[in-house]
């Protein structure tokens, strides 16, 4: 095959032109090429590739950009001495559940209160009120990223019943996802209309459909660079996803996705019904990373008198945590569960102890669930052998 054959293959136009010559003298540059040596080749490779080759003022524009950031990246210092550091505190928007300069997550199932949450969190920032009554935030600025939630028959009509001053309040009218672009358009943003706090709900809409949810590295590629902008906008960013149709005993694995998800955020927070009454809420606290986890607070969902938008209605403090009431729930509902299955297989008559036990473990449930299960039944149960059990 002749060159100019091989050459046809390789022809670059608009704008590929100018990325192609950056990329290339960036490369030549870690090699250790010269500046001059570099703009040789970058020359050669105009001439040869580009078409129609760059002119002077645009080939020369290109070659110094690209060389300039090579020269920065170079004179960058990866690594330094710890003792040249200066320590300090973390800071918090609201402490100690909402850092600032770091992800925050925040999970729950639909219809149990995240955007009651969110929105009563923008209302305290924006107008100088607490957050749940109890804790100090600092005022300012607040950006709404909420795709799903209509700006004038949703998001305003929330906030104004949050009490939220709508005058401190931005919102992206247009869905972008968080690639390249959408993280430079999210920085100017932040650049120019300096917030508090900047709230993602829900986060999969801004997630690219290639992105495979499930695996740690793609997961890890879309979170580390909403962390990075945090730490540079020393800003809190709070992100709202759902939990996962299984449930789990965790708090910390409770959310759709990896483990990842919540492993790149500093803070996890966490909303569901409370076991004895769902219409009590719980808001809960199982990831901090820079501080004790928070209480366990309790609120519920007011609808108010002649409006169609609730408000939050905070209630008490409770002393367990996220994970002791999530296996309280769990150990409840395998009790109830066993205790079905327990009136089941006794509604033809009595059984022998043994084989409705030997029956019951063979359905998967413990010997102690099984006795917390039966006099839920009612079961009544004879000891000794060939005991009967009755309902």
């Amino acid at each position: 095959m002749s060159r100019n054959q091989n050459n046809s293959k390789l022809r670059l136009k608009g704008d590929s032109r100018q990325r192609e010559i950056a990329i290339s003298t960036s490369a030549w540059g870690a090699r250790g090429l010269s500046k001059a040596q570099a703009k040789a080749l970058a020359i050669t490779l105009n001439e040869q590739i580009n078409v129609p080759p760059l002119g002077d003022e645009k080939f020369t524009e290109a070659f110094r950009d690209a060389w300039s950031r090579f020269d920065a990246e170079e004179k960058e210092e990866y690594f330094q001495n710890l003792h040249e550091v200066e320590a300090r505190e973390p800071e918090f928007l609201v402490d100690p559940f909402i850092p600032r300069g770091a992800l925050t997550m925040l999970d729950g199932h639909p219809g149990q209160g995240k955007s009651m949450i969110t929105t009563h969190l923008a209302a305290a920032v924006t107008s100088g009120k607490l957050f749940a009554k109890r804790y100090e935030v600092p005022k300012g600025r607040v950006l709404f990223m909420a795709p799903e939630d209509d700006a004038d028959r949703v998001l305003r009509p929330r906030l104004e019943a949050q009490g939220a001053n709508l005058a401190k309040i931005r919102f992206m009218a247009n869905l972008h996802p968080m690639d390249e672009k959408g993280r430079a358009l999210l920085r100017k943003e932040l650049l120019d209309y300096p917030p508090e706090l900047a709230i993602i709900d829900p986060l999969p809409p801004f997630m690219s459909e290639e992105t495979n949810t499930y695996k740690a590295t793609e997961v890890r590629s879309f979170m580390q660079p909403l962390a990075l902008l945090a730490r540079e906008m020393n800003i809190a960013i709070l992100l709202v996803r759902h939990l996962r149709k299984g449930g789990s005993a965790f708090a910390i694995e409770a959310g759709q996705g990896s483990i990842d998800f919540i492993a790149a955020v500093r803070s996890g927070l966490i909303v569901f019904p409370h076991r004895i009454d769902p219409n009590t809420k719980v808001f809960a606290h199982p990831k901090a990373n820079w501080s004790k986890p928070g209480p366990s607070l309790t609120f519920e969902i007011e609808a108010r008198e002649g409006a169609s938008v609730p408000k939050i209605k905070w209630l008490s403090e409770l002393s367990e945590t996220a994970d002791q009431l999530m296996q309280a729930e769990a150990k409840q509902n395998a009790d109830q569960t066993a205790a079905e299955v327990i009136v089941e297989l006794l509604a033809a008559g009595p059984m022998k102890a043994s084989e409705a036990m030997d029956h019951l473990k063979g359905k998967g449930f413990s010997e102690r669930t099984i006795d917390r299960a039966k006099p839920i039944a009612g079961v009544k149960a004879a000891r000794g052998p060939g005991a009967l059990w009755s309902l």
